[in-house]
């Protein structure tokens, strides 16, 4: 029972008691002769008395308990007012902006943040329908702001998104919102919005990505210069040389080569970001390209000690693809299992299927942990086992690989066992039209 309801309990009490006194009293004194009245007076008289000290008593333990409760809540009240007072000041000294719609989509509160964000005053904008006043728009299949903050699904799923706003004066400014729904005091739902303008961000993360393009296609080409004259002089035609010499050229040989991949590598993370990637799809004959692939490896693995072999592979079996990036792809895997392969074998297979053409290659390598085969394909991802035997390597062949297996509609798929190898599977779609 809470202190207000016990409070009027006590009061209807005393009530009915005071009223008995007086009813005892009035009773005695009219029906009783004066000296019989006068004895049951007496006895009226304690009760009277017992009963007002009692209810004092109770009255005063309910008034302090009274102004304990109104201190306690004088108190919240304050922590309330203070609260209130860093969140306005968070919400006004903010970068970000903080948005609030109305069930209706109709802007209820507007940040100093919005207003820089927008150059909409707070003035112009309260009560404004929120699509229509701060013009959003979106990329291809993302919704509008205002319309996410109103689907509880996409809540619990990624309350994150990028949208675009044409500001007041016609710039469009790239921003990125967190939003969720709740309820108003009269159970009304409300929206609210943290928006940022990530605008600088974007264009700054596409100078990166425009320089590294730029720096990686100007390297190429003194870098193969280098490596032809290397390869020249290694073969002597060029020249007698002598051993040492014949040493340090391939030293320099061979650390040319990783920086020619190096660069080739971040072009295509660059060309991939931009999403610039383009596919020249033809017809490609899959038994000759990888009889391409292994007449370029067999020699590695044969230097190795390790067994190489493919499996038989139709003449005519066909498939709708890049060829370029599909041997790119075939020989990073490939790569890849010779680099961490000490002893043992590694195999290619090719699986014709209905509609899809599997190619496999199986190592006997140091294998990749079971926690570490999601991030296999994450762009400089590279696992503790692959660092131990080559430190020199950069995680982006198989970013590279995945991407170029995903753009033609395919798949990428690996299964591992830690010390005992690997077997990494790319699907590809034998005739999809490819845009």
């Amino acid at each position: 029972m809470s202190g207000k309801d016990h409070k009027k309990l006590v009061n209807f009490i005393e009530a009915i008691i005071w009223v008995g006194i007086i009813a005892l009293t009035i009773i005695t004194v009219l029906e009783f002769d004066w000296n019989q009245a006068q004895n049951i007076l007496q006895y009226i008289l304690i009760a009277g008395a017992i009963a007002s000290i009692y209810f004092y008593l109770t009255n005063r333990s309910l008034y302090k308990r009274s102004q304990g409760q109104n201190e306690e809540l004088q108190l919240k009240q304050k922590e309330i007012k203070e609260y209130h007072a860093i969140t306005d000041l968070v919400i006004n000294n903010s970068a970000d902006g903080f948005l609030i719609l109305d069930e209706n989509q109709q802007i209820e509160e507007f940040s100093p943040g919005m207003e820089k964000i927008t150059g909409f005053s707070k003035n112009e904008s309260i009560g404004r329908d929120a699509k229509v006043h701060l013009k959003f728009r979106s990329d291809k299949g993302i919704s509008l702001l205002p319309d996410l903050m109103f689907t509880a699904g996409a809540i619990s799923q990624d309350p994150y998104v990028r949208n675009y706003i044409i500001n007041k004066d016609g710039k469009d400014i790239t921003i990125e919102a967190s939003y969720a729904l709740t309820k108003g005091v009269k159970g009304k739902t409300k929206a609210l919005a943290i928006v940022r303008d990530i605008t600088y961000e974007e264009d700054l993360i596409q100078r990166d990505k425009e320089f590294i393009a730029v720096t990686s296609h100007q390297l190429n080409t003194p870098l193969s210069i280098i490596r032809g004259y290397s390869s020249l002089l290694l073969q002597g035609k060029v020249g007698t040389i002598s051993a040492k010499q014949k040493d340090s050229l391939q030293e320099i040989y061979n650390s040319v080569e990783k920086m020619i991949t190096l660069t080739n590598n971040m072009l295509s993370v660059s060309r991939i970001e931009q999403e610039k990637i383009k596919l020249n799809v033809d017809d490609v004959n899959v038994g000759e390209l990888i009889e391409s692939v292994a007449v370029l490896f067999r020699p590695k693995a044969k230097t190795k000690g390790i067994e190489f072999s493919i499996s038989d592979i139709k003449n005519n079996l066909i498939i709708m693809a890049d060829e370029d990036k599909l041997f790119q792809v075939i020989s990073n895997l490939v790569d890849n299992a010779l680099k961490y392969t000490k002893k043992g074998s590694i195999k290619i297979d090719v699986i014709d299927k209905a509609n899809k053409v599997l190619f496999r290659v199986t190592d006997t390598g140091i294998g990749i942990s079971e926690e570490d085969i999601e991030k296999i394909g994450t762009r400089f991802f590279r696992s503790q086992e692959a660092i131990n035997v080559d430190n020199h390597g950069t995680g982006l062949g198989l970013y590279i690989s995945k991407t170029i297996i995903e753009k033609h509609n395919g798949e990428l798929n690996i299964v591992s066992h830690l010390g005992k190898g690997t077997t990494i599977k790319a699907t590809f779609p034998k005739r999809q039209q490819i845009k």
